[in-house]
């Protein structure tokens, strides 16, 4: 009898833990589901914003491609100075009223355009501006000397180039070249000039292309203190770094040549009869 009451209450016991562990899982479950239905409302909300937007894009898109803000309004230039920006326009295929962002994406074929048929432009570049309006902004060649052709003088870019647009007088501002033809000689000569001092570059006044048929390089330059300089393109910025040393220990003026070694002597004298002055170089 006793065994029977011992067992009947180890049942009892039993039960008593199965329900607390019952009671404390539907406690604990209790506690979750407002953060699970949060959760879930979460999801249905970034599912509902996912759908939307893949609604919305595809027609904002649309909206955009038929309205007036899709297509240019307006085209501007910048940064020119001698060339007319109607011109640069022209010369650049944009139109109004066509599609922007069509004509901005093909912008490295426009500058290239623009660069190949207006010689005076060094550089260009494209942008938007007021969204739906295009801004060239140029950048042109300096004019950097004179080619003098019969009574006339044609303006010459740092590029080389010869702009024909003829003028009746030279500035004083820029060295005059002469007996130029090819744009390649006018090019070196032009650099090998940008590498003289400032002081020697503001004594030549004339640049003259004199070649032999022994050597196609060989320049006269006309100085403003009276003197004659005979030199090859290639070694110029070398050679006439001692014209002021050669021009000083001359007794009167004449010319200095610097074709090969550097020795001067007066106008009035044949080179053949007249004694030299060498100059050893440093």
């Amino acid at each position: 009898m006793e065994l029977e009451e011992e067992e009947e209450l180890e049942d009892l016991e039993e039960i008593e833990e199965v329900t607390e562990e019952e009671i404390d899982e539907r406690v604990s479950f209790a506690d979750r589901l407002p953060k699970i239905k949060e959760y879930r409302s979460k999801k249905l909300y970034q599912r509902l914003i996912l759908l939307i937007l893949l609604f919305l894009i595809p027609l904002l898109g649309t909206l955009y491609y038929i309205s007036p803000l899709s297509k240019v309004a307006d085209i501007t230039v910048v940064g020119n100075q001698k060339v007319p920006a109607e011109s640069i326009l022209n010369e650049s295929n944009l139109k109004r009223d066509e599609s922007l962002w069509t004509q901005f994406l093909n912008r490295r074929q426009t500058v290239k355009q623009i660069k190949e048929k207006a010689p005076r432009v060094e550089d260009a570049s494209i942008r938007i501006v007021h969204w739906n309006q295009l801004q060239i902004s140029v950048t042109e060649y300096q004019e950097v000397a004179w080619l003098v052709k019969g009574k006339e003088y044609l303006p010459i870019l740092a590029s080389g180039y010869v702009i024909q647009e003829p003028q009746k007088e030279a500035g004083q501002d820029k060295v005059i070249f002469e007996g130029f033809t090819d744009e390649k000689v006018i090019l070196r000569t032009l650099r090998a000039y940008d590498n003289l001092p400032k002081e020697i570059q503001e004594g030549i006044s004339q640049v003259k292309y004199a070649p032999s048929k022994s050597n196609d390089q060989l320049l006269n330059l006309y100085m403003n203190d009276g003197n004659q300089v005979i030199v090859n393109i290639s070694n110029m910025s070398s050679q006439m770094k001692y014209y002021p040393q050669v021009a000083k220990e001359m007794d009167e003026k004449g010319v200095i040549d610097m074709e090969v070694g550097i020795f001067a002597y007066p106008y009035q004298t044949s080179e053949s009869t007249t004694e030299t002055t060498a100059v050893e170089k440093e």
